[in-house]
């Protein structure tokens, strides 16, 4: 069963929600946070959290990388949204929710919708080299 937004911190209050834990979470998978095309997406996942949060729908970012290399991102970025090490056990998040390419080790390029109990409710995948966009977050 998929790790449900509680598990996955979507409660702990960030600058641009109200605090109260969201009813959904969007699970937003990178493959590595420092390529290009990742360093794009990260460029507007705060926007994105920001206009889900009115709807009760969480965001956090969840990439293989150590803790250690996520925080770099974040202050490097500056990005509030919160961001997730899925670095060990190695890919568990990705391949709870059927997103872990075993070829490379590393999550896909996708963002799963999941319930507070867990089940997938939607999924945004975009293929190599190619970002993802913030309206396929919405509706």
């Amino acid at each position: 069963m998929p790790p449900s937004p509680d598990a996955l911190g979507a409660g702990r209050e960030t600058s641009h929600d109200d605090g109260a834990a969201p009813t959904r979470c969007w699970l937003f998978f990178l493959p590595g946070a420092f390529t290009p095309v990742c360093t794009a997406e990260l460029g507007w996942v705060d926007a994105l959290a920001e206009r889900l949060a009115p709807a009760g729908v969480g965001l956090r970012v969840v990439s293989c990388d150590s803790a250690a290399v996520l925080r770099k991102v974040a202050d490097e970025t500056g990005i509030r949204t919160p961001l997730l090490s899925d670095f060990w056990p190695h890919g568990a998040a990705a391949r709870a929710v059927g997103e872990f390419n075993e070829t490379t080790g590393r999550a896909r390029r996708s963002s799963v919708l999941v319930d507070s109990s867990g089940r997938v409710l939607a999924r945004v995948r975009a293929g190599a080299g190619e970002e993802r966009r913030l309206e396929e977050h919405l509706g």
